[in-house]
This record gives C-alpha cells, structure tokens and sequence, in this order.
C-alpha cells in the first residue's frame, strides 16, 4: 500500500511542478508590452532630455523660430518603475500602465538658462504617465489590439497644463491625423502613418491655468528590446496665437534607413514660468506620446 500511495502522489507533484512553471496570461502580456515596438520604453525616453551635461548647457540643439532664447534639459531618475494592471476576460484583455518621473536637484530635474551667460536653474520633476492599451489571443498567443497616447502630466502642478489636440496633416496627399482625448484608442493600423517623402504640419492646441506655455515638437526615437533607443530630435513650435503652435517635420530628417519603422512623438508643453522663470519658479508640464509609423505605399504594418 505504502508504493501504491507513492506512484498515486507522483503525478500530482509532476502536475504541480508543471504548473508553476508556467506563464501566466498578466506574464506574458507584460512580457509583451515591455518587448513591444509600440510600447516598450520609448515614452522614457521622450521625456528625457538628459543627453547633454546640465552644467554646460550650449551643447544643445539651438531653439530658433519665434521662441525666446532658452536652453533646457531634463535628467529623469532611474530605473523607472513601471506598474501594469491587468484584467484579462478570456481572449481578451485591458491594460493600464503607469509610471512615475522624478528628478530632484541637485543632480536630476529640469536645468534651464533662459539669457546668454546667466545662471543655470534646477527645477524639480514630478511627473505622472498612463497609458491604456486592449491586448487579444489567439493559437499564437497574446497580441496588441490598440493603445492610448502616453498622457505624461506634472503632479499638483502650480499651473495646470492642458493639452486639446494634436494634429498632424500631409497636404499632398490629404492626410490628417487627430487625438482631441488621452482616452481615445488606436490601432496599429490608425496612428499616424507617415511616408519617407512627407512633409507633416503638426498642430498643438495648449493652455495652462494662469500662464502661457511653449510646445516643443520630439520625434524620431525608436526602440527595440535588447537594442536600445536611438537618438532623437527636439524642436521648438512657432507660435500662431496664445493657445496654438504649429511646426513643419520632415520625415526624411528621423533618418529611417529600413521601412516599416516605428518610432515614437510627442507634444511636449512647458509653462512660461518653467522656462523663463527666475530661481523660484517651478516645473510644470503636460506631454502627449504616441508611436508612429514610417513606410512605403503597399508595405504593412509592424508586428507587435
């Protein structure tokens, strides 16, 4: 009886073992996100302008058009910690993802000298991210159905930024994209999708609670699991009246050597006081991040 009762428990602890090791559904679709073209950390990477030391600020890109003179650069703590809620229903799933951005001088922040030659002001970083995302099975496992802007908001701001669309037109071959709503969902195959050769006026509406805000236009940034994030490019918007901006882009200028590409954008809104401030001023910002797609006529779609 005692070698009976033995070989009936050996396939239950083989069953157990078995399944432990296995992944569950919030594992691989976390899995998924983190690897994703579409997701990944590209939004980090948009938010942070720490590529250039704070303390020599004329390293950076010249800010032309009708902006004032300024020279500015975010330098972000990390590791980020992301958190993703996950609530699967069958082959389907919903997926919040939130993330915080801190820099606290004297070592991280947002550096800013707004004359030739005057002081350097460290502003701190407290900035909120979400991001939404709808995520569907099948025999191949879990896929990327439609996802969010990464809405990046600072946290009990002075001055509330608000942003109230973004849009992005090819005139020559009558093109529009608009997001008027952080909670708006895209598939893959409704982001921007840009070719090679366009031009793109974009748009920002914006406003702030009690101030004026600058918009700066990123683009260009690209990541890949395991590869890593490439440079990307930052540009002042003109200023059409109090509440809009507009810029041209030039797709050619990302430097996409292979299509199909994704890369990643944002609108990026300061407050005045932010960057023209004197030493008391604070930080305050509001970012919209959205993927984009670079590719020729008849080319498909990037996978997940």
């Amino acid at each position: 009886m005692k070698y009976l009762r033995v070989l009936m428990l050996l396939p239950f602890i083989a069953f157990f073992i078995v399944d432990c090791g296995h992944e569950t559904d919030e594992e691989a679709i976390q899995a998924l996100l983190e690897s994703s073209w579409y997701i990944g950390n590209g939004a980090v990477q948009i938010a942070d302008q720490g590529t250039n030391n704070p303390g020599s600020l004329s390293g950076l890109s010249i800010l032309a058009d009708t902006i004032p003179w300024v020279r500015w650069v975010r330098f972000i703590e990390r590791p980020v910690t992301w958190n993703f809620e996950i609530v699967v229903n069958d082959d389907s799933a919903d997926v919040t993802i939130t993330g915080y951005f801190q820099g606290e001088p004297p070592y991280y922040g947002l550096f800013v000298r707004n004359e030739p030659g005057g002081p350097v002001y460290a502003r701190a970083i407290t900035d909120s991210v979400v991001r939404r995302v709808k995520c569907y099975r099948d025999d191949d496992g879990w896929h990327l159905a439609s996802l969010t802007v990464g809405d990046i908001y600072t946290v009990n701001a002075d001055h509330p930024v608000t942003i109230t669309e973004v849009r992005a037109e090819v005139e020559s071959r009558q093109y529009v994209f608009i997001v008027d709503d952080e909670n708006t969902y895209f598939e893959k195959d409704e982001l921007p999708i840009f070719y090679p050769s366009d031009t793109v006026e974009v748009t920002v509406i914006c406003s702030a609670e009690g101030d004026s805000t600058w918009a700066f236009l990123h683009h260009g940034a690209g990541h890949r699991q395991g590869v890593g994030l490439r440079p990307h490019h930052r540009d002042p918007f003109y200023r059409e009246n109090t509440t809009t901006f507009t810029r041209t882009w030039i797709i050619a200028d990302d430097s996409v050597v292979t299509t199909p590409a994704v890369r990643h954008s944002a609108a990026d809104v300061l407050g005045w006081e932010t960057l023209f401030g004197d030493s008391l001023a604070r930080y305050y910002a509001h970012a919209w991040t959205l993927p984009y797609i670079v590719m020729e006529p008849g080319e498909e779609i990037p996978d997940d």
